[in-house]
């Protein structure tokens, strides 16, 4: 035992010796029963017990799920995938393009989707945007829906 928890020890036995002989207990009798309970303090470690009360660890938030962040671009023919493609090539801002061409209401913030979960879009687009191999931040498509169709730029995946 280091000098430390010795001197700890005994003014905790200090401490408690006037209080004792008020509950019926001797100091010979803390003395005997002080080993076994400071073995098993010095195993367990001092701060061990109040830092496990605090860690949470069973109620931590659950794992996040598959999810996903992304926008397009939605035109009705093929024809305007070319030009729509073209500005893009050229430099143009994948949100202004999306404000001037898309035919769907994400157009007005730029073709921002959110976040979403597998199943809450059409079939054709969550095989796009949940499929490993298509790369963050990288134009897919045209990929036809019955709504048109769909340039995607994937900006975060999780779970997949």
């Amino acid at each position: 035992m280091t000098a430390t928890a010795k001197f700890l020890l005994l003014s905790a036995f200090a401490a408690l010796s006037a209080s004792c002989f008020v509950e019926g207990f001797s100091v010979p009798q803390l003395q005997s029963a002080a080993p076994r309970a400071s073995a098993s303090a010095l195993r367990m470690g001092l701060f061990d017990g109040i830092s496990k009360a605090f860690s949470n660890e069973e109620y931590s938030a659950p794992p996040e799920g598959i999810k996903a962040t992304a926008r397009h671009i939605l035109v009705k023919d093929a024809g305007q995938v070319d030009v729509v493609m073209e500005r893009l090539r050229d430099g143009a801002p994948f949100a202004e393009v999306a404000r001037e061409f898309s035919t769907c209401p994400s157009g007005s913030s730029g073709g921002s989707l959110g976040s979403f979960s597998p199943g809450t879009m059409v079939k054709a687009f969550d095989e796009v945007i949940f499929d490993k191999e298509t790369n963050i931040g990288e134009l897919m498509g045209p990929v036809q829906t019955q709504f048109g169709y769909h340039l995607i730029v994937v900006d975060k995946r999780t779970g997949v």
